[in-house]
């Protein structure tokens, strides 16, 4: 990764937040959640130094030590600190007013766990520099699935780009979408103003101007005039990938008609837990089915959800993690038919971040949804899937 400049950690940059978490040897901005002031978090990696760590807002910045210090490359909290962790008796807590009810094991027994799509005002964001030799997972290089998409672009061709799915691929939790600082795009808006920036376009946003749907900036970003992106994000919380087959010809046709469509983004998933992987993968071929009868020609990128809190006992955690290798059947099914698919590998990448850090450092709801620092990390696995780099 090459910056045009210095990285900022004290603002959202789109440069700085596109840096892979797979290369180093610096990671900026990392999220961490407290509970008590007793806890010691880990990162990604063990760090060798600690360049800094900041509040969710990336207003403040907290002293080492005065506020933590670190520890076998980790982070604990001193005396006095002005971090805030969240209180263990608010964090493990049977308050019948949360709207959903997460169980976990606390001590051997069943234990409700703190929910709120406003979790990150309690994390913490660290940037520091690492020499671990710890191998986390890089997506694969599948731009020769991609290259009509690709060949736009390096051409100054208008495209068109479709981003279909559940609350995650809505942007439900980046603080943009919650109107709080840093305001971190949703990560579907991130992908493509990265891309917009890296070929010099302007990116129009097309208003789905339906339930439930994000609503879009009503001006155009620019990152020059060679070509125009339109955006177009008909994706809705709560859905199943049932929704998206029966809402198919209302989300997706009608845009489809008008704008064109050069590459489409699927990413059901997450509210599927109860399924099978092979009621799943029966279910995600009907959707493909309705994508190339509309579009034959289609490039699409199959994107696996990232597993939701696998700490969870009653039924949150549940058959996610399954259904990544069933997109890779269905990917080999329609390449042997010509057609142009790849599967988005953000189940692997997850379950390989939870190999060193908890659910709770990078989730913005504590169930299923990503916080800032992981929404970046889905932009970052789509960038690098679909364009190889």
């Amino acid at each position: 990764m090459s910056f045009i400049g210095k990285p900022v950690i004290d603002k959202y940059d789109l440069e700085t937040w596109m840096a892979p978490i797979w290369k180093g040897p610096y990671v900026y901005n990392e999220s961490v959640m407290f509970v008590g002031f007793k806890e010691r978090v880990t990162l990604l990696y063990p760090a060798d130094r600690i360049i800094s760590v900041r509040s969710f807002d990336l207003k403040t910045e907290y002293k080492e030590g005065v506020d933590y210090r670190m520890v076998d490359g980790g982070l604990e909290l001193i005396e006095g600190t002005s971090i805030n962790p969240v209180p263990e008796e608010l964090y493990y807590s049977d308050n019948k007013d949360f709207p959903f009810t997460i169980k976990v094991m606390k001590d051997g027994e069943e234990t409700s766990i703190y929910f709120s799509e406003e979790i990150c005002k309690h994390q913490v964001f660290v940037t520091y520099a690492h020499s671990s030799g710890r191998e986390l997972f890089i997506p694969a290089d599948e731009s020769a699935k991609f290259k009509n998409l690709l060949g736009k672009l390096n051409r100054g061709e208008d495209v068109t780009m479709f981003f279909y799915g559940d609350s995650i691929t809505f942007g439900a939790s980046a603080t943009d979408m919650l109107g709080i600082d840093p305001h971190t795009p949703i990560w579907a808006r991130m992908f493509t103003h990265y891309l917009a920036k890296k070929y010099g376009y302007t990116v129009k946003y097309v208003a789905p101007d339906l339930p439930s749907t994000l609503g879009v900036p009503a001006e155009p970003l620019v990152f020059g005039d060679r070509g125009t992106i339109t955006y177009v994000n008909p994706a809705v919380g709560g859905w199943r990938v049932t929704d998206g087959i029966e809402k198919f010809d209302t989300y997706i046709k009608p845009f489809v008609e008008k704008y064109g469509c050069d590459f489409i983004l699927l990413a059901f998933g997450m509210n599927d837990g109860g399924n099978t992987p092979e009621t799943e993968k029966d279910l995600q071929k009907q959707l493909l089915e309705l994508v190339y009868g509309l579009m034959p020609d289609a490039e699409v990128l199959l994107l696996a959800t990232m597993v939701p809190n696998n700490e969870s006992v009653n039924g949150w955690y549940a058959s996610q993690h399954l259904f990544e290798a069933v997109f890779d059947e269905l990917a080999d099914e329609y390449t042997a038919l010509g057609k142009q698919i790849a599967v988005g590998r953000m189940t692997t990448m997850s379950l390989s971040i939870l190999e060193t850090k908890r659910f709770r450092d990078y989730t913005g709801n504590n169930i299923n949804h990503p916080n800032d620092f992981m929404s970046r990390v889905y932009a970052q696995v789509v960038y690098a899937t679909v364009t190889g780099e």
